[in-house]
């Protein structure tokens, strides 16, 4: 199967999701932050990275998807967040190849079988 990243700075929404992908045959590596997460795309390039937005600060997801799109146009990138909720925004993020380099938008909290059925979903667009 695939070699997924998750990053999140919360433990427990990484080891719900890895369990869930885990069972789906993926090998997982996780990362606490953004600068953990570039180090470890970069030592070993994942096909898809699970990515929060708010970690060290707020908004720090959105550039470290752009700079994981840089390094790897290929690989999918899925956004999790509860940002439009902690900030309370009026409006929804989607995908853009510019600002937001991503391959889906999802919001927090989100069951960790249906992000895995989501993931499952992407890498086979690519297959």
């Amino acid at each position: 199967m695939a070699h997924i990243l998750l990053v999140d700075d919360d433990q427990d929404i990484i080891e719900m999701n890895r369990t869930a992908l885990s069972q789906r045959g993926h090998r997982i590596t996780a990362a606490f932050s953004a600068a953990e997460a570039k180090k470890a795309a970069e030592a070993d390039a994942p096909e898809l990275a699970v990515l929060d937005v708010m970690m060290e600060e707020k908004t720090v997801g959105f550039e470290l998807a752009r700079q994981l799109h840089a390094l790897y146009p290929a690989m999918k990138l899925v956004m999790l967040t509860g940002i439009s909720k902690e900030m309370d925004l009026r409006f929804s993020f989607g995908p853009d190849e510019t600002w937001l380099p991503v391959s889906k938008f999802l919001e927090k909290p989100i069951n960790p079988r249906i992000l895995a059925d989501e993931v499952d979903g992407l890498l086979k667009e690519t297959a």
